[in-house]
């Protein structure tokens, strides 16, 4: 066991809360610990009382437990959505007012900065909330200086409105918590198939103004190419920089050369055809751009401090065992 722990993130939901809210805020989670590794970034799912709630559309989720507002060590990430007011409760308030003490940060997403600024946690702090929401919040809690951007970040809290906003809050944290380079694959997730995405406008491209329009041409172009990588040099003039030009591009907003972040991209590729399909370890180095197995091993092992093979088997048990049962 790791002698020190993951950061957690307590997912504490809220009848009626946004599906597209919280997989805004988990998927990019569930992104950086996938390349990364286990013990990267950790969550769980909490409800008040530890009984299902439902979402605004329907759905039905069991959570991992019921919420403790004394646990430490922890981020935690309130997500609410419709009937908000009618969730509050003097209890509720009192046990956020605890646990907002103990937590190394708090997310308030949608409509859940109406909790916070309920239990008086805000009176002094910017904040916003959900648009349809704006005019009432700001009537309700004077003493918070309320906010129309995107998302807000006020001493621990951090608060936004709907599903679009609380993706841009979670990329700003991963940054600030694992780095330039963790927040841009984040971002662009599931650019596995590059052609694919390529042709549907996704990837990094859909990202036009989270960077330098050079910098993302160019990791369309690494995401174009795993396969066959292009050299830096022939990487520069197609996005007609200089290669000194490029590196320091790269550098500056993902703090990594290009050459590395262009492996590692193909490093994750290499994981997503090990956990997805049945390829060999040689088919998958040569797809990857590779030129053998044990070129790629000894890259993915250097980076992920595990081999791919090790890989394959934590995320595909039933293959180790004979199981042809899908783990999916």
């Amino acid at each position: 066991m790791s002698p020190n722990p993951p950061p957690i993130f307590e997912f504490l939901l809220f009848d009626g809360f946004s599906n597209m809210v919280l997989a805004s805020a988990m998927e990019p989670l569930r992104d950086v610990r996938m390349n990364a590794g286990q013990e990267t970034a950790g969550w769980r799912v909490t409800t008040l009382d530890g009984a299902p709630v439902r979402s605004s559309s329907g759905l039905q989720i069991t959570p991992d437990g019921g919420f403790d507002e004394h646990a430490g060590n922890r981020t935690l990430v309130l997500v609410a959505g419709y009937r908000v007011r009618g969730q509050l409760s003097p209890a509720l308030l009192a046990k956020l007012r605890t646990a907002a003490r103990q937590a190394k940060l708090v997310l308030a997403l949608d409509t859940a900065a109406w909790l916070l600024a309920a239990a008086g946690l805000l009176n002094g702090h910017t904040a916003t909330i959900h648009w349809q929401e704006l005019d009432a919040f700001a009537e309700a809690f004077p003493k918070t200086q309320v906010s129309t951007a995107r998302f807000v970040r006020s001493g621990p809290f951090l608060t936004c409105g709907g599903a679009s906003t609380a993706l841009d809050l979670m990329l700003s944290l991963i940054q600030d918590l694992y780095g330039s380079a963790a927040a841009f694959g984040a971002s662009t997730m599931f650019v596995y198939d590059p052609s694919r995405q390529s042709e549907l406008n996704r990837g990094a491209a859909r990202l036009e103004q989270k960077g330098s329009p050079k910098v993302l041409k160019a990791a369309n172009l690494m995401a174009e190419t795993i396969e066959a990588p292009l050299n830096t040099a022939e990487l520069a003039k197609r996005v007609s920089l200089s290669e000194r030009t490029l590196a320091r591009a790269f550098q500056r907003e993902l703090g990594m050369t290009p050459g590395k972040y262009y492996k590692m991209l193909r490093l994750q590729h290499a994981r997503y055809l090990s956990e997805e399909t049945h390829l060999s370890l040689e088919q998958i180095a040569l797809r990857c751009g590779f030129s053998s197995a044990s070129s790629l091993g000894r890259s993915y092992s250097g980076l992920y401090g595990r081999t791919l093979r090790e890989a394959r088997v934590q995320e595909r048990p039933w293959e180790a065992s004979g199981d042809n049962g899908r783990g999916r």
